[in-house]
């Protein structure tokens, strides 16, 4: 999916354990990086969505990137855990 500069993008993670039962971790952050790995954005405590155990998100507004671009989302909790989730921006034409 394409975002532009100037939307707002929620990011998503739901914690689970091997079992595959929701887990509340003991941390929990998310990160964007460029593809060429420079921090753009930290969120060291994302929302819990109400009514869930492990279910965790992120809104994040797209303030400034160069040219079209892919980024990366990293979820890391507890352990050596992580989501990757990748996603493209546009500049607003």
């Amino acid at each position: 999916m394409k975002y532009k500069i100037g939307d707002t993008i929620r990011l998503k993670a739901t914690i689970k354990n091997l079992l595959g039962v929701e887990a509340v971790p003991a941390n929990i952050s998310v990160k964007i990086y460029t593809i060429t790995g420079t921090l753009i954005y930290t969120d060291l405590t994302p929302s819990l969505d109400p009514a869930t155990t492990a279910q965790y998100y992120s809104d994040w507004t797209i303030d400034s990137v160069e040219g079209a671009t892919t980024l990366i989302a990293l979820w890391e909790w507890t352990g050596p855990h992580k989501k990757k989730i990748l996603f493209d921006v546009v500049p607003i034409m």
